[in-house]
């Protein structure tokens, strides 16, 4: 059998009762065949990105070689790469009837690949195995003190365990809980404990230099609307300009409204809006609630005398304009543009303060709302030992995170999922050692050999995460034999109907017939998932397209290349 050594990781064989994987075989034949770029490893934007080059096929893989299974491209997609400036060692593929014991198609299917996000299908399959479906993470309000008349006489703390989307409503709904169990005012202080996961050394914006933008949030245990402040701008008729607010609401934040009502079509030329965002130039690196440091168990970073510490201006009017007075050392939101009076609103989303500030923030303003008060100061630590469970919120299943997730391949929610398959496993605090070494675990007892596999945070947002079409491939054929296979597929988009899929192949047969995770970076354009073809049998398919080293790979060319092979299946995947 082949084996395939991985520098990353341990390298895992296959139980003696398992048979050899079908997506080995014939590869001795396809090594021959290839050119030597067929043995380049995967290509990325630097050398630093490529894969490991396989090792030879040995002659027990030869020997095991499936006579039907192709090992070239079909004729459409081979005639199709020269367009596309492509070559076959650039794309592994693997279709596999999930009937059938051995692949229809294995081209390059051994060779390590960037997966981008169909990575994620690896992470929901394992969080669906061992987590459950029904899996919930739970957000917990904890007292250390006694309730009086009225009054908590201690601390508030409120602690996440790692929901990856805890919404504002669910956020609110706990605010509106404590007070209906009689908290009506905070003598003590307030904190915000993050300590269940390990914060991360990154920053948001060094995937791509895009720190506000939504898809670049980090994980962290209280991540509340997954760290998002969506702007939302209107035409504010009875006023006669651009209404703003923000969601959640947040206090301690300036909001400085230069947008103008143009009367005008819903155009571009006349429609152009910009949010931006400055923290104070003096401040140090958190005022209240949005000085709280970035990392839990910081420590006090509040005012030193009980007070409220945080502002308490009304951002959920749009009587902010440009004359507006600003308060010292607070961060500032400035909206500036036109807006065309015949457009809908628009809702933009940012990531403007750290996971702390931003609960913390949101915390204030919608405790303040309900009337709510607060003495003490706003912490970002760890809940005192003593503190007693007061109220508790839980999350959506499992089942129903993961379609966020592969329908539009939320990161934040990916990363957060695979976290907790390392919390569960070795405990808190969670981090993605131990979530890598929950899912080797795993895939060891499952019967899996994947040695190329090298797994980053489980979302695909890495040009280091590797794995072989062939391995991706098995996983999904496993997959549709496991009792909650219904809840998988449910959680992928739809080919030309919804998420990512939705504009794609559309008013074509194969239409609605394909539940697929799509994955781009700027080095891969990837896909995975399942097929029904026109006779009315499923299929795994795997197409995994890569850059050369140096090459700009534009996704279209990946997606022409991927509905050509879809285009293949749906007719039967028949042979030349």
């Amino acid at each position: 059998m082949l084996t395939r050594r991985n520098p990353h990781t341990a390298r895992r064989r296959r139980r003696a009762d398992q048979p050899a994987a079908p997506a080995l075989l014939g590869l001795a034949l396809l090594w021959c065949l290839l050119s030597p770029a067929a043995g380049q490893p995967a290509a990325g934007a630097a050398a630093a990105d490529a894969a490991p080059d396989p090792e030879p096929p040995s002659a027990e893989a030869v020997s095991d070689a499936a006579p039907d299974t192709l090992t070239s491209l079909p004729a459409p997609v081979a005639a199709l790469l020269p367009e596309l400036t492509l070559d076959a060692s650039q794309i592994g593929a693997y279709v596999r009837a999930v009937d059938s014991d051995a692949p229809r198609l294995a081209v390059n299917a051994e060779v390590p690949r960037i997966p981008a996000s169909t990575i994620k299908l690896v992470t929901s399959i394992a969080a669906l195995d061992l987590l459950g479906p029904g899996y919930q993470w739970r957000t917990e309000a904890l007292i250390d003190g006694e309730v009086i008349a009225g009054t908590l006489e201690g601390d508030l703390a409120i602690k996440g365990y790692g929901d990856p989307f805890l919404s504002t409503e669910a956020y609110a709904g706990l605010i509106r809980s404590l007070r209906q169990k009689g908290i009506r005012h905070i003598a003590g202080d307030l904190i915000f404990d993050n300590s269940h996961l390990v914060a991360p050394t990154a920053s948001r914006g060094d995937f791509d230099g895009a720190a506000q933008r939504s898809y670049n949030a980090l994980p962290a245990a209280l991540s509340l609307n997954r760290q998002v402040t969506y702007v939302h701008l209107y035409n504010d008729r009875e006023r006669g300009g651009v209404g703003v607010y923000t969601e959640p609401p947040l206090s301690h934040l300036d909001i400085v409204n230069n947008a103008t009502i143009v009367k005008a079509p819903c155009q571009g030329r006349y429609h152009r809006l910009s949010v931006g965002f400055s923290e104070p130039a003096a401040a140090p690196p958190s005022p209240a609630p949005a000085e709280m440091a970035a990392a839990p168990g910081a420590g006090d970073v509040g005012p030193a005398e009980p007070a409220p510490a945080l502002g308490t201006p009304d951002n959920a009017t749009p009587e902010a304009d440009a004359t507006a007075a600003t308060v010292p050392g607070t961060p500032k939101l400035t909206i500036t543009g036109t807006f065309a009076s015949e457009c809908p609103d628009e809702r933009i989303p940012r990531l403007i303060l750290s996971p702390e500030r931003h609960a913390a923030a949101a915390f204030d303003a919608l405790w303040r709302e309900a009337g709510g008060t607060i003495d003490g100061r706003v912490l970002a630590a760890t809940t005192p030992s003593g503190a007693e469970v007061f109220h508790v919120v839980y999350s959506q299943p499992l089942h129903e995170v993961l379609r966020p997730v592969n329908k539009w391949s939320d990161n934040l929610v990916a990363r957060m999922v695979f976290l907790a398959l390392g919390s569960e496993h070795a405990g808190p605090p969670g981090d993605n050692d131990k979530s890598r070494a929950a899912l080797d675990l795993w895939l060891d007892e499952r019967g899996f050999g994947f040695p190329e596999l090298l797994i980053d945070n489980g979302s695909g947002l890495s040009r280091d995460t590797r794995i072989a079409a062939a391995s991706m491939g098995e996983l999904l054929a496993w997959s549709w034999h496991q009792p909650w296979m219904p809840e998988l597929i449910a959680s992928m988009a739809i080919l030309g109907v919804d998420g990512t899929l939705a504009k794609r192949m559309r008013k074509e047969p194969i239409e609605g017939r394909a539940h697929l995770k799509t994955g781009t970076v700027r080095d891969a354009s990837c896909i995975a998932g399942y097929v029904l073809d026109k006779h009315g049998r499923r299929w795994v398919v795997v197409a995994l397209v890569n850059a050369r080293p140096g090459q700009t790979l534009q996704a279209w060319h990946g997606h022409a290349v991927h509905h050509v092979l879809l285009r293949w299946v749906f007719e039967g995947a028949a042979a030349p």
